[in-house]
């Protein structure tokens, strides 16, 4: 009988959405050759006889405490910052942090007594667990998990409204301040965070924002300022490059008020013409747009889409989230989650960086990984006493 340690079992995890085996039967197959317990002992810094069964692993995810992992993402983008890793994921001196829902798990009979219901028309209930997402995103192209803010409903039922998006973010605000209580963020979210609320606490935490504005957010307001552009003609730029036509426009003084709250906000919008083809985006901050700032303030205003396309979109796509994730245990379908967080900002640092070649996507990386693990040592002098310094670079974009 074989005793793991935390550290062997956990990083079982993380390889196994590393090189993303779609499920624990495969990973019990891909790990059974001598050359993957060798390599998977020597990360985890301890020896075993035999790797753990995924079954074993799963035993410890339903028991480990969520706040166990809940942090280590963001200690893991806190040393990139302090090495200087992150250079393009800074707007005007802040950290670039888009926010952003995701469901997790879905299915018509009830996973647990914290999940979130949705009744149809018809009268058939949903279950759902959802999860919110803190990312740092990058003009590199990178989404890496900061923080991760369960929403689901209080066990029991004792409770008036479900859990929802605005709610947890409000968690999740305390607990990101809590871990970086002096770092300047700029928070990059979409329409639905358009309001007093949300607002209050940017200010409250000396947080600067780029909110999505749409005309159903706050009617009123985004009115006023389309009256207001009119106004000041001079507040515009346009430039046309190969066919495409690009206008800006903006306003550096809003006013808004609701309830006891008073704002003075920026706004800014962007319209993009080629041909019959059109596409407009509009947005609140509470930066000063200007000319020198307006073009800089757009990009990191439509990299909110980051958190779609490199975020959930590869998680649910190539890592087969919502599949692992189908578990009966709460507990267990969180550190799942976490793991796979984890995994996921490894794999993107992997590919950008001078070890992979500038066309090896992050699905054929997985399987060049997987395949080194199973069949070929890792270098002796890693684990030398005293190993060499290595540094691995950022390829160039």
């Amino acid at each position: 009988m074989c005793t793991y340690t935390l550290r062997q079992l956990l990083m079982l995890g993380v390889l196994m959405f590393c090189c993303r085996v779609e499920s624990r039967r495969k990973l019990r197959r891909a790990s059974a050759t001598p050359q993957f317990l060798d390599n998977w002992c020597r990360l985890s810094g301890a020896r075993t006889d035999a790797v753990a069964h995924p079954d074993t692993m799963m035993y410890l995810l339903e028991r480990l405490n969520a706040h166990t992992l809940a942090t280590v993402p963001a200690h893991m983008v806190r040393h990139l910052i302090r090495t200087k890793r992150l250079g393009e994921s800074f707007l005007d001196g802040h950290l670039m942090v888009t926010i952003d829902a995701t469901g997790i798990f879905s299915s018509n009979e009830r996973h647990c007594p914290h999940c979130l219901t949705q009744r149809r028309d018809d009268g058939t209930v949903t279950y759902m667990h959802h999860m919110l997402e803190a990312k740092v995103v990058s003009r590199r192209g990178m989404a890496l998990s900061l923080l991760s803010e369960p929403i689901d409903n209080p066990k029991g039922g004792a409770y008036d409204k479900q859990d929802c998006e605005l709610k947890a973010f409000k968690r999740l605000a305390q607990r990101l301040k809590e871990l970086f209580p002096r770092q300047r963020i700029v928070l990059l979210v979409d329409a639905e965070y358009a309001g007093a609320p949300f607002f209050a606490i940017c200010q409250r935490n000396g947080w600067r924002f780029i909110c999505t504005f749409k005309r159903g957010s706050i009617p009123t307001l985004f009115d006023e300022a389309l009256t207001l552009l009119k106004l000041q003609p001079d507040n515009t730029l346009s430039r046309t490059h190969d066919g495409v036509c690009k206008t800006w426009r903006w306003l550096d003084h809003l006013p808004y008020q609701q309830g006891k709250h008073e704002f003075t906000l920026g706004f800014f919008d962007y319209r993009e013409s080629h041909g019959d083809q059109q596409r407009y985006f509009a947005w609140l901050t509470n930066f000063t747009p200007s000319d020198r700032t307006v073009k800089s303030l757009t990009k990191g205003g439509r990299l909110r889409w980051k958190i779609e396309n490199e975020g959930f979109n590869q998680q649910k796509n190539g890592y087969s989230m919502e599949h692992f994730c189908d578990c009966s245990n709460i507990n267990a379908l969180t550190n799942l989650y976490l793991l796979l967080q984890i995994a996921h900002m490894l794999m993107q640092l992997l590919a950008r960086s001078t070890l992979a070649t500038e066309h090896e996507t992050l699905a054929f990386l997985a399987y060049l990984l997987l395949e080194s693990l199973r069949n070929a040592p890792l270098p002796e002098y890693l684990f030398a006493p005293a190993p060499p310094r290595i540094q691995i670079r950022f390829a160039p974009p």
